[in-house]
């Protein structure tokens, strides 16, 4: 029998593969990319990575559990642009960073990676609230809607965002410390059976 949480996973990869426009996924795997992203130095140029680790830091930031930085997601995304991505998508991914750097710089007159974490966050904010609104304008279908992802004024930005949350949660310490439950007492059950042999994380999935 498929176990479903193997499932699960390998949809997961597939949005991220779908996101990334890779047309092969000759050589792909979670631990192919990890080496990737333990590999060092980054294809990215330099200010690009900073963006993009501001850019991560900002949508998931460390709390009380780990951000993704603290998991490596710039380093995934940048193995993930360089070895996998189509050429196409990666000048888009890339373009949604100066984008992002560039808003920066005119409100700032500063990187997005010198702003503190407060300006980071606002600046996001407003991006966002204009960047992913639905563009009533396109009309997807069929494979093109499931490469192409929701309909967005601004779809680098919203595939972006989606890549650095996906590569957070597909990682060990997220599914394992973030996708926690914790048994709470008193009569509220929850809609799957919680038992002294089952794992109360996400890192069922690893």
């Amino acid at each position: 029998m498929t176990d479903p949480m193997t499932l699960d996973r390998r949809s997961l990869i597939e949005k991220l593969l779908a996101l990334a426009g890779a047309s092969t996924v000759t050589g792909f795997s979670w631990p192919a990319l990890a080496e990737q992203a333990e590999a060092g130095k980054p294809a990215l140029d330099p200010d690009s990575f900073m963006v993009l680790s501001a850019v991560a830091d900002t949508i998931i930031p460390r709390t009380d559990t780990p951000g993704a930085v603290d998991v490596k997601v710039p380093a995934l995304f940048d193995g993930l642009l360089t070895n996998w991505a189509a050429p196409e998508r990666r000048q888009d991914l890339i373009r949604a960073l100066k984008e992002v750097d560039e808003l920066a710089k005119t409100s700032h007159a500063r990187p997005f990676s010198a702003l503190t974490p407060a300006q980071r966050l606002d600046l996001l904010k407003v991006h966002e609230a204009e960047a992913l609104r639905i563009d009533p304008t396109r009309k997807l279908s069929g494979v093109a809607a499931m490469m192409g992802g929701p309909a967005y004024v601004n779809p680098g930005y919203g595939k972006l965002r989606d890549l650095i949350i996906l590569l957070y949660y597909l990682s060990e310490p997220a599914l394992t410390l973030e996708l926690s439950y914790v048994h709470t007492p008193g009569e509220w059950k929850p809609s799957i059976p919680v038992t002294p042999d089952t794992r109360p994380a996400g890192g069922g999935l690893f």
